[in-house]
């Protein structure tokens, strides 16, 4: 570069002085421009302003400079530039054309200085004269920021909560409030949001943490909100500090894991216990029986009546183990299923076969709808027959008068089985529980007439989704029920 334009470059004192070509190449970057924009001579010189410093969306305002500056020069006026790691600032920027006489060459002269810090009190006064009454009663800490992501506002719920006076935070970068292992990532977040800018409300974004003047890390939750003023596009951000809530939530967390470890404790007791628990009711029922058959001699009507109570005790509590057990496998996860088809009316027909004794005791119906015999369903087998027990053992309780009736038919890919009553009914408001275990519904009269653990339906609602089906009601209150036990097609 010749004399005349070193010397005009130092006529224009310690700014960062930068020259280029008409098309906006660098010829030459002083020391002051390499420390401002933290780019070196060497990486600057040959490439344009355009890819260097200029944001993306400002490429044609700089094309439009470059071209008034080389017909008429230009005056001062403050623009947004990017610094080489990305971090946004103001500049202000006289640019002139020169002429290179050792070369003849036209260069563009431009003399910038930093007004980041400036900018952004000149915008704290303009968001203050419009909002500060506002903000200021807002329940959160608010703190605003300008293009450059310097801080333009910073209200007193803000004061409270980070620790600094509102005077020592206007001008500052708002990374300033986070832990300085966030700070880099957070400039790359805020300029992503910057060219893409909308309301973004609490709990919505990644997990952010903030920094107290104390040096204390808390977690925070941060609402986002452009706003257009006539300092130009600032983002608003709405902070609350969450670390209470963290608490509770990590209190919760370990409360379920040592819930959830307990309940698996419980549930690989009861499997393993099917044979201790069993076997010695089964000889209490046993040899309950034999008596009652008189077999050891004969029974006074006391002897009777208390071995008949025994044994239906016994039985009672058999069926209670019974359920809890197959429960516990269910949810420790250790039952097997062997799905197979399983002829559906051979399955019906069975069921009515059980329970037929029990329907003659209250002298009720229980009848079979005909089924064809080559239709069947893809089960387990005894889960099968648990749970068609199961509905048709319910339906004969809760109806006093009428009967059961057994049927299936083909839906589709599937089979619905149907166990139709023409008993008490349920209501809407019990069918929304009448699959919680341990729970019995319905009139509250029977209750005290109906034996059951409350395990049945609910036990049953589980064996069906293991075989890939479901349990379906529909009920009438004092009309009957219909339970319809879903499964896919056999054969």
């Amino acid at each position: 570069m010749d004399a005349r334009l070193g010397a005009l470059m130092a006529e224009h004192g310690p700014g960062a002085l930068v020259a280029t070509d008409p098309a906006g190449s660098v010829v030459s970057w002083s020391p002051a421009a390499q420390a401002l924009f933290g780019l070196s001579h060497e990486a600057a010189v040959g490439r344009t302003l355009a890819e260097l410093i200029v944001p993306p969306e400002l490429h044609a305002d700089e094309a439009a400079a470059r071209r008034e500056a080389l017909e008429h020069g230009s005056e001062r006026f403050d623009v947004l530039r990017l610094r080489g790691d990305g971090v946004p600032l103001y500049v202000n920027c006289s640019t002139r054309a020169v002429h290179d006489a050792q070369s003849g060459q036209l260069l563009l002269l431009s003399h910038m200085t930093d007004t980041t810090r400036w900018r952004a009190r000149r915008d704290a006064d303009l968001v203050l004269a419009r909002f500060q009454g506002v903000l200021e009663l807002a329940p959160d800490a608010i703190v605003i920021v300008n293009a450059t992501g310097r801080i333009v506002l910073f209200n007193a719920q803000a004061t409270a909560l980070f620790g600094y006076a509102a005077s020592e935070m206007i001008g500052e970068p708002i990374e300033r409030l986070l832990p300085q292992r966030l700070r880099v990532g957070h400039v790359g977040l805020r300029a992503g949001y910057t060219s893409a800018p909308r309301m973004r409300p609490m709990g919505e974004g990644r997990e952010l943490h903030g920094l107290r003047a104390s040096g204390e890390e808390f977690p925070v939750e941060i609402s986002l909100s452009p706003i257009d003023t006539d300092a130009g596009r600032l983002v608003m951000s709405a902070i609350r500090d969450i670390s209470e809530r963290r608490r509770i939530e990590r209190t919760l967390q370990e409360k379920n894991v040592e819930l959830e470890r307990a309940s698996r404790a419980k549930d690989r007791f009861l499997a393993t216990m099917s044979h201790e628990l069993r076997t010695p009711l089964n000889a209490i029922i046993g040899f309950t029986g034999l008596m009652l058959m008189r077999l050891p001699g004969p029974l006074t009507a006391d002897q009777e009546k208390q071995l008949t109570l025994v044994q239906s005790s016994g039985r009672h509590l058999l069926s209670l183990i019974n359920d809890l057990l197959d429960l516990a496998k269910i949810e420790s996860g250790t039952v097997t299923l062997q799905l197979e088809d399983v002829p559906v009316g051979a399955a019906l027909d069975d069921v009515a076969q059980t329970l037929r004794p029990v329907a003659q005791v209250k002298g009720l119906a229980l009848a079979v709808l005909p089924v064809d015999p080559a239709l069947q369903v893809r089960a387990d087998r005894r889960g099968l027959q648990q749970i068609l027990i199961n509905l048709a053992n319910n339906a004969l309780k809760f109806t006093p008068n009428g009967g059961v009736t057994l049927s299936a038919e083909v839906d589709g890919d599937a089979v619905r089985l149907a166990v139709v009553d023409t008993g008490i009914g349920i209501s809407e408001a019990d069918r929304q529980r009448l699959f919680q275990a341990f729970t019995q519904v319905g009139d509250a009269r029977m209750h005290g007439k109906i034996e059951g653990t409350g395990l049945g339906l609910h036990l049953s609602a589980k064996l069906a989704a293991l075989m890939d089906g479901r349990v379906d009601v529909d009920s009438e209150l004092g009309v009957g029920s219909r339970f319809t036990l879903r499964l896919r097609r056999g054969g």
